[in-house]
């Protein structure tokens, strides 16, 4: 029997802009899936879609049509706090630019996922400890973001997005301010 994938996309298209104004098709009836432990990379030039396409799929944004299903649930037909705890629970990202929060330690900006989910303070803690030695920066979590490298700051971007073992990871150029 063959695995469920992780991500099933059927048919998205997304259209920018009001009916009778001008309107710009940004994507147009996407469709494909992603196994388990499957690496897949979305690559175009630019304003071909690929950020628009990235959001859909981590349901930061919504098809104008079709659906997207993570780990067998329909995560287009999803609202409200549902939505959140999904995206919460079961969907890492990685921004481009960080996203950190720049009052916050790296140990709290790792940990900020599961805060806002009500996790007992000592399983956050448990947590952010495993995944800040499996990326190397345990040294710096009581750093602020103003005190790290680049680097630093996308290995707590990535810790922040992997810190609840997500079903899915997302990342829009995650890699970028890393080295080899």
């Amino acid at each position: 029997m063959a695995e469920q994938p992780v991500v099933s996309v059927k048919d998205v298209t997304k259209t920018y802009g009001k009916r009778g104004e001008k309107q710009y098709q940004a994507l147009k009836g996407i469709t494909f899936d992603v196994q388990p432990g499957e690496f897949v990379g979305i690559m175009g030039a630019s304003g071909s879609g690929k950020t628009t396409l990235l959001n859909i799929l981590s349901t930061l944004d919504r098809p104008t049509s079709g659906s997207v299903a993570i780990n067998g649930q329909d995560v287009t037909a999803l609202r409200g706090n549902q939505l959140s705890d999904f995206r919460a629970k079961r969907v890492g990202f990685i921004f481009q630019d960080f996203n950190l929060l720049e009052n916050l330690t790296a140990r709290e900006n790792i940990a900020l996922p599961m805060a806002l989910q009500n996790v007992k303070s000592a399983q956050q803690q448990a947590a952010v400890t495993r995944i800040a030695q499996t990326l190397g920066i345990d040294a710096v979590l009581d750093h602020y973001p103003t005190e790290l490298s680049g680097g630093q700051k996308q290995r707590v971007a990535a810790a922040r997005a992997l810190v609840q073992q997500p079903a899915i990871l997302f990342g829009d150029e995650p890699t970028g301010a890393l080295d080899s």
